[in-house]
């Protein structure tokens, strides 16, 4: 006669087992997709699926892989894919759509899911999912945090759990903190995505805060520094280094800033086209002065937005030479006011208003 002990054994072995098979089919299924084989890629997801797992992490991975898939034109995902009988692929296909920033597909497959599966624990998941559907979207346009979250998909319970008790260490904060300050970009990553798993940690929040302010650090890490900001619970607005000054943000307005820029910017795309071919073509200048007259005009647009003026041809040529004017100053380079004037073919006058306007408008 067995005893109880054998019992339990011999149902751990059995959950063992199960755990091991999902992770198998799901590393085929990955396998096959890097192979371009995408019919055993979908069989073998679909196999996982079919568990029943409530592992939040492997729908992430899988909805990743599809994802992939989707972006090759000669295989597309389709709709019929998730409308299987199993209640888990509608969870699927709600991370599925968050991948693919289609808010109105992600948000209607999670709520099905709820209604099909009101007794799952993925449902606080969906719950989250729908209640932050759009900050959702903007996390996976990060494609570092992306990366990590499905290189860590299998193991992120365990690693947020060790990593919780290894941070209590002042050892281990310190050097934490410094990796953050190194030149290894993969490292540095690693670091901030480390510092999100934490959740609400006062000194994982001062890390971060200091780390946005540096003046240089990279556009994607302190996006990735945002965003484990927010995991984390730091409260908003934060205070980020741009263009040498310091700004404050939200998560969304920061992460969209370069649609907003380029929105902006389209509108006064022929002045910058000018000053640019006339900088080039004077050979006085080198490339940080080119860099330094769009960053100006980036941010003279900026500033005066939604009040732009209409340009006429030789508004934007006196715009053009204005800008112009402001780089001769700031960088002492020898060119007359009479020489730009002609260069531009406006009056002197005229540049030296645009030139007044710029100063007194964008600090530079």
């Amino acid at each position: 006669m067995k005893d109880e002990s054998d019992s339990v054994i011999q149902k751990n072995e059995k959950v063992i087992s199960f755990n091991h098979d999902i992770y198998q089919y799901l590393k085929k299924g990955t396998y096959y997709t890097k192979m371009y084989d995408y019919p055993n890629a979908i069989k073998y997801f679909k196999k996982v699926i079919d568990t029943n797992t409530e592992d939040t992490s492997i729908y992430y991975s899988i909805a990743y892989n599809l994802s992939e898939i989707n972006k090759d034109h000669q295989y597309k995902i389709m709709d019929d894919f998730f409308m299987q009988s199993n209640p888990y692929y509608l969870f699927l296909a709600g991370i599925y759509y968050c991948l693919e920033e289609d808010v109105n597909g992600a948000e209607y497959y999670l709520k099905k899911f709820i209604i099909k599966k009101p007794e799952s624990k993925l449902k606080l998941e969906a719950n989250i999912l729908i209640n932050n559907i759009y900050e959702t979207i903007l996390f996976q346009n990060n494609l570092d945090y992306l990366k990590l979250t499905y290189n860590y998909a299998d193991k992120i319970d365990t690693v947020r759990e060790q990593f919780r008790v290894k941070f209590k260490s002042s050892f281990i904060q310190t050097t934490m903190n410094e990796y953050l300050y190194q030149m290894d970009d993969y490292m540095v990553s690693n670091v901030i995505f480390l510092y999100g798993l934490l959740g609400k940690n006062n000194i994982a929040e001062e890390a971060l805060r200091r780390f946005i302010k540096s003046s240089f650090v990279k556009e994607k890490h302190i996006e990735l520094a945002l965003l484990s900001l927010k995991k984390i619970e730091a409260e908003e607005p934060y205070e980020v280094m741009i263009n040498d000054g310091i700004y404050q943000v939200t998560l969304k307005s920061y992460m969209k800033r370069h649609e907003d820029t380029e929105k902006l910017c389209s509108y006064w795309n022929d002045v910058l086209t000018l000053v640019i071919h006339n900088m080039k073509a004077s050979k006085k200048y080198g490339e940080d002065s080119i860099k330094k007259v769009k960053s100006l005009w980036a941010r003279l647009v900026n500033s005066i937005y939604p009040d732009l003026p209409k340009l006429s041809h030789m508004s934007k040529k006196a715009w053009a030479a204005g800008l112009e004017l402001t780089i001769i100053e700031e960088k002492c380079i020898n060119i007359s006011y009479k020489r730009l004037a002609l260069i531009y073919n406006v009056p002197i006058l005229k540049i030296i208003n645009k030139f007044n306007y710029i100063q007194k408008t964008v600090r530079f």
